[in-house]
């Protein structure tokens, strides 16, 4: 699968467990650029960026005439973006798991937490499941991501949530990508807050992550059990 420097922004939906304290480690990997703060771009504009998209093997012709469209108007449409996602999800539902609620961080989704009960072959399962059905929404998921999180494109993972909380008015104005690297490197999931300006917790500081491919689960979020029970939403245990 050939998607040049644009593979490094397929975001992946935090996909975690509940057995372990702390921020939790995605089922799937994060790709997670290695060049930290120095200015690099994935494209010169997001029309630019929305070519690349066009271009990638999976993307869907359901998503290249959304992509289309909003080159003309100049931005996805929330709408449209919601609509992956339900999308998504119905995927995941007609493959055998019960309904369940997506994670909503600020108006950006992701599969919820999961308190795993299946057996192992269960759960390579599921993360093939996930791939198929994510498959068929990813440009739409990374262009809207994108728009809304790193508008800068960004390659660098810290520099585009800086970026994000900025914007967001959620930090100062002289917040960089290297406070962030070291009050996240203090963050220990032991409780305690590192972070100078907000509650790791905050929606918007989680939406500024996982828009830009960074797992935002811990240990105490409610989680959603998809082998056992209905699916719904349960407090850890």
């Amino acid at each position: 699968m050939k998607r040049g420097t644009a593979a490094a922004l397929v975001l992946i939906a935090s996909v975690v467990l509940c057995s372990c304290g702390g921020e939790q480690q995605s089922a799937q990997s994060e790709q997670v650029p290695s060049v930290v703060g120095d200015g690099q771009k994935f494209a010169g504009s997001m029309d630019e960026y929305i070519d690349q998209a066009l271009s990638w093997e999976t993307t869907t012709d359901k998503e290249r005439k959304v992509l289309e469209q909003a080159k003309q108007d100049g931005e996805l449409s929330v709408s449209d973006y919601e609509q992956a996602w339900s999308d998504f999800k119905s995927c995941m539902i007609d493959r055998g798991y019960p309904p369940f609620e997506l994670a909503n961080y600020n108006g950006i989704y992701s599969m919820p937490a999961l308190h795993f009960t299946g057996t192992d072959g269960e759960w390579e399962k599921y993360k093939e499941d996930y791939d198929f059905c994510y498959a068929r929404i990813t440009a739409i998921d990374s262009i809207y991501k994108m728009q809304v999180a790193n508008p800068n494109l960004y390659t660098d993972m810290y520099e585009a949530v800086a970026d994000c909380l900025r914007r967001e008015e959620a930090v100062p104005l002289n917040y960089t990508a290297e406070d962030l690297r070291r009050e996240s490197g203090n963050d220990q999931g032991n409780g305690e807050n590192p972070y100078e300006y907000f509650d790791r917790k905050d929606p918007v500081f989680r939406g500024c992550k996982v828009a830009n491919g960074w797992s935002s689960a811990y240990a105490d979020d409610e989680g959603v059990d998809l082998w056992h029970g209905d699916g719904g939403n349960r407090d850890n245990e």
